[in-house]
């Protein structure tokens, strides 16, 4: 799913194949046939690209939903997930992955259920309501903002082929699990080359940026398995390459800006900034590496945004490169010079904290929070930090990367 923030989806004032709109109203004192529509709503969304239903907007004369009401305390209290999640799945199989926002916006409080596409099967109606839901049916979500039955030969298809890939993804998760996790790696290691690429773009910072080794040294890069050749960047690269950058207000990776400012060199493109604090480079066989020094104190909470931007970035990079099973390796090092504050404790000079994943470009992207999340608790393990905290972080980076 894409990011999506509560306001902008409150005021946006258009239904689509992702977002609906619904008047106030309490979820007790709806009846049966009512549940059912926002069960239809609900599973449409799960079965198609995900979505939200925004309960608190009501249309004006024209048909268009502009009347933002928002719902009284007690409606939006009326929608507790244990009662609302047992009607709808008992009407659904397998069970929908929603949950329930209750935010305020411009003072008014609105009620809006976050809905998932499915990961495994589709979802069916295994339980009827007269005049909502039909037993035995996939409903699935239009352009037109209709929720309704798969019946076209292509919709159920597209249901059939998201369900292999799932599948296919989910086994290749095990299976690399079984060969990475274990030890037991038959491939071959990452070839020199990419190594020494690695040296040589940190020796290039460090001489012009970190030669004092003040502070924090951030260190990501990305390595595919495979050597990525000429005919595999796209031609209008750079665009292709700024759109890989998750988009947030205050980046702690990369922003587009600093990817549109890289210059091509011998090889490859770099950017350096004017304070020479940031630099990432990326080279003709694909190897990606980015450097950061930070002054100062540097929070957990920015690493835990750091790891789950550089994550969502390395899993884009393979789709520009039009991989899905190939490996990348991701590589993030913590290293500490003089006046290291991390996370308020001053830290000694010369620590140099790594952890490493290895996936594939499709299970990146099918699982970048737990990724993203499983890079912060090594990282975190090795400098001491208590596990509820990194627990509290690990749970931070999913809601962080489905809103901005």
């Amino acid at each position: 799913m894409r990011s999506y923030d509560c306001a902008e989806l409150v005021k946006r004032k258009v239904e689509s194949d992702e977002l609906d709109y619904k008047s106030a109203m309490s979820w007790q004192q709806m009846s049966r046939q009512e549940k059912g529509k926002i069960v239809r709503h609900l599973t449409a969304f799960a079965n198609t690209r995900g979505g939200f239903l925004v309960i608190g907007v009501s249309e004006d004369a024209s048909g268009i939903p502009t009347l933002t009401t928002g719902v009284t305390g007690e409606e939006a209290g009326s929608f507790d997930p244990t009662p609302v999640g047992d009607f709808i799945n008992a009407h659904i199989e397998p069970p929908l992955d929603f949950t329930i926002e209750r935010p305020v916006v411009d003072g008014k409080q609105y009620v809006i259920f976050v809905v998932r596409p499915f990961r495994s099967l589709p979802h069916v109606c295994s339980k009827g309501v007269e005049g909502e839901l039909q037993e035995g049916v996939f409903y699935i979500r239009t352009p037109e903002a209709s929720s309704r039955p798969a019946r076209r030969a292509h919709e159920l298809q597209e249901l059939l082929r998201r369900c292999m890939r799932n599948e296919r993804e989910q086994l290749g998760r095990i299976l690399r699990g079984i060969l990475y996790e274990t030890g037991f790696n038959s491939a071959p290691e990452n070839n020199s080359r990419s190594c020494d690429l690695v040296q040589d773009a940190e020796l290039y910072f460090r001489k012009r940026r970190w030669r004092k080794q003040e502070g924090i040294l951030l260190k990501f890069t990305v390595i595919p398995e495979v050597q990525i050749g000429e005919k595999m960047f796209p031609e209008n690269f750079s665009q292709a390459l700024s759109d890989t950058v998750f988009p947030c207000s205050e980046p702690q990776f990369l922003s587009r800006q600093e990817v549109a400012c890289g210059s091509e060199i011998t090889g490859g493109i770099r950017r350096l900034s004017p304070d020479k604090s940031l630099m990432w480079q990326i080279f003709d066989n694909g190897v990606f590496c980015f450097f950061r020094g930070i002054s100062g104190e540097f929070p957990l909470e920015l690493l835990a945004q750091f790891c789950a931007e550089a994550t969502c970035f390395a899993g884009n990079l393979g789709v520009v490169f039009d991989l899905s099973e190939e490996l990348f390796t991701l590589q993030l090092s913590v290293e500490t010079g003089k006046n290291a504050v991390f996370d308020g404790v001053l830290r000694p000079s010369g620590e140099n904290i790594s952890a490493e994943i290895k996936r594939s470009v499709a299970d990146l992207n099918s699982g970048r929070e737990n990724h993203a999340a499983r890079l912060l608790r090594r990282i975190g393990e090795e400098l001491k930090f208590p596990d509820k905290k990194l627990d509290r972080l690990e749970a931070a980076i999913r809601t962080f990367l489905e809103r901005r």
